[in-house]
């Protein structure tokens, strides 16, 4: 029969203490708090892009921007040239030497153009990943928790390690019986909170982005929002003014001709100053959250998958549960020893 005594229980006490300091620890060194509220700090700026009414108005608003450049490049400006009887390349050197962030704003809108649809199109297609990595541990619990979930259960399991150790035997048993239990938690609540799905989610959602949350990615966002701004100011506050004049228009004469003629021109035109604002939030959000991109793209460390978080929660979990089957089911390995016999072999002398 196996002792029954301390000493059966002290190994897996001593197994389940490492694990749990493990864990408590191990929180704290990859960091995880602060990891975590760069989580939150992320999810929280970017929560209202990623709504289906934000996402389909960036798209239409990107739609917009998009028919009124190819239309004022294809019709609009050699329409304007004939009209000032100029040929196109005398309008551009004209635009260029009276109003350069326009010809600077047109003579880019073939790279800055591309560049945020690109960014809009990410936005669409990693929504669903983005709901997913929002909703960490839980839909109505913060990303600051994922720490406590480690630290917590590896308190608990030092703790139940120390009081099985210095308790009586009956102790040490209800110990590894609750460390055994714990394990069991570890391995079965990732999957009911769908961990592995959601930190997939996490990845697919920081490899999507990760070229634009740098420094340089950030710096060349707000260089293309502001060639784009400086556009659209100046080209209402002075080309469209002075275009009027040259034509011998009266702006809302102007205007009225446009819209007839260049319907997408006269639509964009008048929602630049909607639009731009919305985009100019967006670049703002991207600029604020480099640090807080990083620290997401670190969980659980630099350089590693964030599906690897999953196993800290399983592999912990299957030590705690061989530990505490072996111990409490398994006698030889527990210290259980053969009795002695009462008799001894033929021809030795009797017990």
């Amino acid at each position: 029969m196996a002792p029954s005594g301390k000493p059966r229980y002290r190994w897996a006490l001593a197994v389940t203490f490492v694990v749990g300091v493990a864990m408590a620890v191990g929180s704290l060194t990859m960091q995880l708090p602060s990891k975590a509220q760069g989580v939150d700090n992320l999810t929280n700026s970017f929560r209202p892009a990623f709504k289906a009414d934000a996402l389909a108005q960036t798209k239409t608003d990107m739609a917009t921007v998009q028919a009124m450049s190819d239309e004022l490049r294809g019709k609009a400006m050699p329409a304007i040239a004939g009209a000032l009887k100029m040929t196109p390349a005398q309008l551009q050197t004209f635009i260029g030497q009276n109003f350069p962030a326009v010809a600077k704003g047109v003579s880019q809108l073939d790279t800055v153009l591309p560049y945020f649809s690109n960014l809009v199109n990410g936005l669409d297609a990693q929504a669903a990943n983005f709901h997913k990595a929002d909703a960490i541990p839980t839909k109505n619990l913060p990303a600051t928790t994922v720490p406590y979930i480690f630290l917590l259960p590896g308190l608990l399991l030092a703790a139940l390690s120390v009081i099985g150790w210095v308790l009586s035997s009956a102790a040490a048993r209800r110990a590894v019986w609750g460390c055994t239990a714990v394990g069991l938690v570890l391995i079965v609540a990732p999957l009911i909170l769908s961990v592995p799905a959601k930190a997939q989610a996490v990845d697919n959602l920081t490899n999507a982005f990760r070229p634009v949350f740098t420094d340089q990615g950030a710096a060349t966002t707000r260089a293309n929002m502001d060639t784009v701004q400086n556009m659209s100011d100046e080209l209402q506050a002075k080309m469209l003014p002075a275009l009027a004049g040259a034509l011998q228009m009266t702006p809302a004469q102007l205007q009225g001709f446009i819209g007839q003629n260049f319907p997408a021109v006269a639509k964009g035109v008048s929602q630049l100053n909607v639009i731009l604002p919305r985009f100019q939030g967006l670049v703002k959000g991207i600029e604020a959250n480099v640090g807080n991109f990083k620290k997401a793209d670190a969980i659980p460390t630099k350089g590693t998958p964030t599906t690897l978080l999953h196993w800290l929660f399983v592999i912990p979990g299957i030590v705690l549960l061989l530990t505490g089957a072996v111990a409490l089911f398994v006698p030889w390995w527990s210290g259980a020893r053969a009795p002695t016999p009462r008799w001894a072999p033929a021809g030795g002398a009797s017990a």
